[in-house]
């Protein structure tokens, strides 16, 4: 940069700087519910552009599917997934964006050449962790409805205490054809490893969706 300011850690890396965001955490908390439907909604409306990045991490074994950033652009107003039906689902979760909210009293801000506001020191941010690009498939099984589920798993510790990205896992697979299918993340902390499914009707064996980690910067 030609001008600014810059913070290295010890190892020479950059970690904090006048040019570029740092992820920031918006928001964050627990949620309890049913594997039918859980909605967790933001204590205040979250108001950037694209849908902020929602990272969770269950207390237990459970299943994420169907899962949406609630809102519009400008105005996200919180996540909904379905896990297993007739099972307690409860965790942690936070929203990350590349934008910091100005709520420190006192404290020490950075802003870049076009005034907006990069960091905050009363909002903390998060840090990527992990992702997971490589996947190992396990087999297919036809379903009561007729279509085939699909699914994968990879070398994983869930015992790390990262949190998974939900925005992923809210995409639909692509088929060979015209057809999609719905995507389902599986934690399993008794096997120590995490599943994704797939169900549709004409989908490939190769998954291609990279599932992301990241944790608050205490």
């Amino acid at each position: 940069m030609a001008y600014g300011v810059m913070f290295k850690n010890n190892a020479d890396v950059v970690t904090l700087d006048s040019e570029f965001s740092r992820l920031v955490v918006l928001e964050k908390g627990t949620w309890n519910g049913t594997g039918a439907g859980v909605f967790v909604p933001f204590s205040k409306t979250i108001t950037t552009d694209e849908p902020p990045l929602v990272f969770v991490r269950p207390d237990q074994s459970n299943v994420f599917c169907l899962c949406l950033i609630r809102g519009s652009s400008g105005a996200w107003t919180g996540f909904s997934f379905v896990g297993t039906v007739g099972q307690a689902t409860s965790g942690k979760w936070f929203a990350a964006a590349f934008k910091a909210a100005p709520t420190a009293k006192f404290g020490f801000r950075i802003w870049d050449g076009a005034s907006n506001l990069l960091f905050d020191s009363g909002t903390p941010c998060a840090q990527f962790t992990r992702t997971i690009t490589s996947w190992t498939y396990l087999g297919a099984t036809q379903t009561s409805q007729g279509v085939y589920k699909l699914v994968w798993t990879t070398t994983f510790s869930l015992v790390v205490g990262d949190y998974m990205l939900l925005n992923n896992i809210a995409m639909d697979v692509a088929g060979s054809t015209s057809r999609q299918g719905n995507m389902y993340a599986e934690w399993q902390y008794q096997n120590d490893r995490l599943l994704i499914y797939a169900i549709g009707v004409d989908l490939q064996t190769t998954l291609y969706t990279p599932v992301v980690f990241a944790k608050p910067v205490i």
